[in-house]
Parts: structure tokens; C-alpha cells; sequence
């Protein structure tokens, strides 16, 4: 059974959560032979500190049948093709559901996101930014609702270049809003269409603020550029801060109900945005020459166990850090951390800088 399958099957077993994948031990073909019996299951449930099973098998038949139907490929965290930003953030979901262009999910990426009731200013200014920023060969990254997210997505069709990555609160069987029907079609054309939903599943309230932590996690930055203070925009902008990504915000007129997000956040710090200058001005991980870290640049002179860390710490420092930054995100200790830093500094893979953060070289 392909490991991806059985990752659809485990998360499909009764009482298995997200924050369980760190537990788990074994290979997927070892998870999968104790999917298949009581006495499996109870050794499962050992394992992860608590009662798991059975496994949903008619859902499990269904999502593969639907995925099959609609062309969609099953990524989970065992799979190389997982989103590498989104594997370092807290609790990445366990699968994803991609329609389009997978490898576009680890391209430099860049989210706009705002409200679904823009001004025609926001809507222009939306297409344009993202336009811009797509013409540079960098991926739009936004949710496919009306409003600013549809204008993202357009504009960085426009380009030709870039591409654009649509994270739906639905399957990624459904058109949600139905009056993007074309566009979805485009996106799945030209870019890439992701969800941690089930196929067929509608959109429900509750769905999309999580929905919104993927944006945010498959991108280096996120720009509001209209929105209230309790939107879904600023939810994303939210769960960027938290993900140690770049957030930026178009400044709009006081007493507008749509400006009351984005100056918000710029009061907060956040960065001004009026055009796509001041993305790659403010984010570094756009910048000429971006390309996914790879982890076969440490050296293999190193233990099996160093190796597998040093990896994952390298991974993690995508800009400046210091060992605390890198020991948040990693799970790991600190005083670990530190010494695998300084391994990957003799080693010619890192350099200190004068304020004692480190960057790939």
C-alpha cells in the first residue's frame, strides 16, 4: 500500500489527531499492518498515549475513489512532494489534497489576501500587486474567495509566470464561490489547488480560519490588503506572525470599516505596502536566486542521528536566526541546537554574523 494511502487510512482511524504524527513510530507499511487488527490498534493507541480505532474503511474507499475521479494526488507528511514551509510550521496537517502543478507548492510564494466586500481601488490594486509580484516568478498564494482573493489569483494569471496556489476551505472537488468556476479552471490549468478537506466537502464557517493557516504556511510572506478587524485576513495575518512569516499591509482611509484591518496591523508593525517594490524590499526569502533548501548539502561525514537533525535545523534557517528560533520550530533543545549550528558553521554551511544570528551561506 502506497504511504500516502495509509497516511489517508490513519488519519481516518478514530481519536487520531494532527499532534499525534510526532509521536508515531514505525515505518508507514508497519503503521499500516497494525491498522488491520484489534490487537494493531491497541498497540497503535499504546503508543500514542491513548485509544485509537477503528479505521474508517468506507470513508477510506470513498476519498480514494473521489481523489482517483477528480485527478487529485494524496501528499502527506511522509511524502518528499510535502510542502517543505508547511512541514516546519506548528501541527502541519497530516495530508493534503493537491489538484495541479505539486511542485509549485515548494516555489518562492508570496500570499494576498483580504476582504470578500473590496473596494474597487482594493480590487485593482490587489491585481496589480499580484501581477507584479508573478512576473518576478514568484507564486501568488490566496484562498479563492471573492473578492481580493479572486483579484490575487487574476493577477498572477495575467503575468504568465509565477503561477498561483488556490488553498480551499472545501474538497478540492468543489467550487466555492460557484461564480469562480472559470477561474478555478484557470488555476488548475496554469497553478495549484490544495486543501486538508475530504473531497466533496462543502464550506462550513468553522473550516476556514484553519484553512488560513495553511496560506500563511505555504508562503514567505502574507500582504492585507483590505479588511475588518475580525476577518479572515487578519486571522491569516495572525497565524503568519505565529509562523515567523513577513506581514505586510496596505494603509487605507480612517473611519473605512475595510482600512480598520490593515491599519491595525500597521500600527502593530507591519510593513507598508503601496506596490510590489516594497514586498521584495521586505522579504527576503523573494529575493533573486530563491531556491528550497536542500538537505543533501550537509555533510554526510556526519553521524545517521547528527544527519537527520542537522537537516532539519538546516532547513529551518531559511533567514537570520538565532538557536532559540531554530529550537522553537525544530522541537529540539537548545543546547542541541547550538551544537548543531556550530557543526554546520565549521562545516562551511552556515555563517555567524556580527549580531551572533546565523544564514545559510
Amino acid at each position: 500500500m502506497e504511504a500516502n494511502h495509509i497516511a489517508l487510512a490513519l488519519s481516518m482511524t478514530r481519536n487520531v489527531v494532527p499532534g499525534d504524527w510526532s509521536r508515531l513510530e514505525g515505518t508507514p507499511g508497519e503503521i499500516w499492518d497494525l491498522l488491520q487488527s484489534d490487537d494493531g490498534l491497541s498497540q497503535l493507541g499504546l503508543g500514542l498515549g491513548h485509544e485509537v480505532g477503528p479505521v474508517n474503511w468506507g470513508a477510506f474507499d470513498d476519498q480514494l475513489a473521489r481523489a482517483t475521479a477528480c485527478d487529485a494526488r494524496i501528499v502527506s507528511r511522509w511524502d518528499e512532494a510535502y510542502p517543505w514551509r508547511l512541514r516546519h510550521v506548528a501541527q502541519p496537517p497530516p495530508i493534503l489534497f493537491v489538484r495541479g502543478d505539486v511542485e509549485m507548492l515548494d516555489t518562492a510564494a508570496f500570499a494576498i489576501v483580504g476582504t470578500r466586500a473590496p473596494s474597487a481601488a482594493g480590487m485593482q490594486l490587489a491585481t496589480r500587486l499580484a501581477r507584479a509580484i508573478a512576473a518576478q516568478g514568484v507564486a501568488v498564494v490566496s484562498g479563492l474567495a471573492r473578492g481580493i482573493d479572486t483579484a490575487a489569483h487574476r493577477g498572477a494569471l495575467e503575468a504568465g509566470r509565477g503561477g498561483t496556489v488556490a488553498v480551499l476551505g472545501t474538497g478540492v472537488d468543489v467550487v466555492y464561490p460557484a461564480e469562480n468556476e472559470v477561474l478555478f479552471a484557470r488555476v488548475l490549468e496554469e497553478g495549484v489547488v490544495v486543501s486538508e478537506q475530504w473531497c466533496g466537502m462543502i464550506g462550513a464557517p468553522h473550516v476556514f480560519p484553519r484553512r488560513n493557516r495553511i496560506i500563511s504556511g505555504l508562503s514567505e510572506g502574507v500582504v492585507v490588503v483590505e479588511g475588518g478587524i475580525k476577518s479572515g485576513a487578519l486571522i491569516t495575518a495572525r497565524w503568519a506572525l505565529e509562523q515567523g512569516r513577513e506581514v505586510g499591509a496596505v494603509p487605507g482611509f480612517p473611519g473605512d470599516f475595510r482600512s480598520a484591518g490593515p491599519n491595525h496591523l500597521l500600527k502593530q508593525g507591519a510593513f507598508v505596502v503601496e506596490d510590489a517594490i516594497d514586498v521584495f524590499a521586505n522579504v527576503r526569502g523573494l529575493g533573486v536566486g530563491w531556491a528550497k533548501p536542500s538537505p543533501t548539502r550537509v555533510s554526510a561525514s556526519t553521524s545517521d542521528a547528527l544527519d537527520t537533525e542537522a537537516r532539519r535545523v538546516y532547513d529551518l534557517i531559511a533567514h537570520d536566526v538565532d538557536a532559540d528560533d531554530v529550537a522553537r520550530a525544530s522541537g529540539l533543545a537548545v543546547g542541541r541546537v547550538q551544537e548543531i549550528l556550530s557543526r554546520l558553521e565549521i562545516e562551511g554551511w552556515i555563517a555567524r554574523g556580527e549580531s551572533g544570528r546565523f544564514a545559510r551561506r
